[in-house]
């Protein structure tokens, strides 16, 4: 089986605070991509977070997909829950990068607060 590998360079905090989906069991990122994939897709990520020049490597499954043209203008990606031995690694590592000084009222890539009441 071939590995789906997808590349993602996090640029500054508020694009890891938007990009990061914490109510996802495990912890979870978003990330912007046209290509398509499904429902429980494993993914790897090579994610590259702000400051650091040394990419982490995030096993992940697909959880969550916008389309292209969803409403709310949100961006077109895929929502992956992080899995593997060193998930938790992963997500202690991102949370660490996250600004608690910046607000993004429940908006993540790809979701709205509205959205995730339904």
């Amino acid at each position: 089986m071939s590995e789906n590998v997808i590349s993602y360079v996090i640029k500054d905090p508020l694009e890891c605070n938007l990009s990061y989906m914490p109510f996802i069991i495990n912890g979870g990122l978003f990330i912007p991509t046209m290509d398509s994939y499904a429902m429980g897709d494993r993914v790897v990520v090579d994610l590259l977070l702000p400051g650091k020049t040394d990419s982490l490597r995030i096993e992940g499954q697909v959880v969550w997909q916008t389309p292209k043209n969803a409403l709310h203008h949100v961006l077109t990606g895929i929502g992956i829950q992080f899995v593997g031995d060193n998930a938790q690694m992963i997500r202690s590592q991102i949370e660490a990068q996250l600004d608690s000084k910046t607000e993004v009222g429940g908006y993540t890539y790809g979701i709205t607060e509205e959205m995730k009441k339904d």
